[in-house]
C-alpha cells in the first residue's frame, strides 16, 4: 500500500513539475540550452596586485604584453596612472598597488571571491541570452579588475571590465568608511556583477537619443535597459533587478496606478527640466515627488512596466527592435498602458 502511495505520489509531483515548466512564458524563457558562448574571465587584478613589488619592473612588463589592449585602457583611462611606455610608469604603478586601500581591497577580495564558479555560471547564461536575441554580437571577456572606486564597468568592444570593489557586499565596511549612502549600497553585492555587465553593454550599444529630452522618454529608455536585463536573466528576482529592498518593491507594486494617475495630472511626463526628470529617475534614498515612504527611481520602474506592457501587446516586436525604437512617446502610445 506504501509503496503505491509513494509511486502516486511520484507520479503527481512529475506532472506537476512538467505542467510547471510547460506553463513558462517563453517569450522570457527561451531556450538557450544549444547556444555557444565562448568567453575568458581574467581576475587581472590578482595578477597586478600579486606582483613581487621588489621586482615590479621586470613583473609587469609580461603583463602588459600578455595583455595589451585591457592594460592600455586600465592604465590610462580607468586608474590614471599614464601609459604604459612613460619611463616613470612602473614607480606610479608600484604606488598604486602599494596604496593601503587598495591592499586592504585585495585582501577583502580574497574572503568575497574564493573562486568565479557561480559568476561564470551566471553570465554564461545572460551571455546565452544576448546571443539568442542579438545572433551577430561578439562576446566579449571579462577582467575582473581594482579601479580604486573610480567606476563599476569599463566596457570595450573586445571586453568588459569589472571593479570587484564595487561588489563586495553591501554591509561592508569600507563602504561605511566611505561614507557611501546605504540606499547605494543595495546594489553593490556579487549577485549583481553579471546583470550589471550586460546592463552596461545595454547601455553602451544602444544610446539615449537627447533630440526629445523629456521626462517620459528618460523614463522609457531607463526601463528599456532594465527590460533588457530581465531578457538576459529572466530568473532575476525582482529586487535584485531593481535594486529595491522587498519594501520597496511591494511599494512600488501597490502604488503603480497611483504614481502613474499624479505623473499625469501633474503634467510632469513630458516636462524637460533636468532637476524634475532626476527627480524622478535619479538615485535617492526615495522618490520626492512621491513622499518618503516611496520606493527609489519610480520613474524607472514605471518606464519598466509601459516597456512590459508594450511588448505584451506587439509581440511582433524583437527585443532588438524594441531597443533600437528611441522615441519613448511612440512606445508609450503603442503600449495600451493602464496600471
Amino acid at each position: 500500500m506504501n509503496r503505491l502511495f509513494n509511486k502516486l505520489l511520484w507520479i503527481v509531483c512529475l506532472s506537476l513539475t512538467i505542467l510547471i515548466f510547460s506553463c513558462k512564458d517563453k517569450t522570457m524563457h527561451p531556450d538557450v540550452s544549444d547556444i555557444q558562448v565562448n568567453f575568458d574571465i581574467i581576475p587581472i587584478y590578482q595578477e597586478i596586485h600579486g606582483i613581487d613589488t621588489l621586482q615590479l619592473e621586470s613583473q609587469v612588463t609580461p603583463l602588459l604584453k600578455k595583455y595589451p589592449n585591457f592594460m592600455n585602457a586600465y592604465s590610462q583611462r580607468i586608474v590614471k596612472l599614464g601609459a604604459p611606455q612613460l619611463p616613470d610608469f612602473a614607480d606610479r604603478m608600484y604606488g598604486f598597488i602599494t596604496y593601503q586601500a587598495n591592499k586592504d581591497i585585495y585582501a577583502k577580495s580574497k574572503e568575497v571571491f574564493p573562486d568565479f564558479t557561480d559568476f561564470r555560471r551566471e553570465l554564461e547564461s545572460g551571455f546565452k541570452h544576448y546571443k539568442y536575441y542579438f545572433r551577430d554580437v561578439n562576446v566579449p571577456d571579462i577582467y575582473l579588475m581594482i579601479s580604486g572606486f573610480s567606476q563599476s564597468i569599463a566596457v570595450d568592444s573586445a571586453w568588459v571590465g569589472v571593479s570587484i570593489e564595487k561588489y563586495l557586499g553591501e554591509d561592508c565596511e569600507f563602504y561605511e568608511w566611505l561614507k557611501i549612502p546605504k540606499y547605494l549600497r543595495k546594489g553593490m553585492v556579487k549577485e549583481k556583477m553579471a546583470p550589471d555587465v550586460l546592463r552596461a553593454i545595454a547601455l553602451t550599444n544602444f544610446d539615449y537619443n537627447k533630440q526629445v529630452d523629456d521626462l517620459i522618454n528618460n523614463m522609457v529608455y531607463l526601463g528599456k535597459v532594465r527590460y533588457f536585463v530581465h531578457r538576459m536573466f529572466p530568473n532575476i528576482q525582482d529586487t535584485l533587478l531593481f535594486d529595491y529592498t522587498p519594501e520597496q518593491m511591494s511599494y512600488s507594486r501597490k502604488n503603480e496606478a497611483n504614481m502613474w494617475a499624479s505623473l499625469v495630472e501633474w503634467k510632469h511626463l513630458f516636462e524637460e527640466d533636468r532637476m524634475m526628470i532626476q527627480k524622478y529617475t535619479g538615485d535617492a534614498p526615495f522618490t520626492s515627488n512621491f513622499g518618503n515612504n516611496s520606493a527609489p527611481r519610480a520613474g524607472e520602474f514605471i518606464g519598466y512596466k509601459i516597456v512590459e506592457s508594450y511588448m505584451k501587446e506587439n509581440k511582433d516586436i524583437s527585443l532588438k527592435q524594441l531597443m533600437e525604437e528611441q522615441d519613448g512617446r511612440k512606445i508609450l502610445a503603442a503600449s495600451k498602458y493602464r496600471p
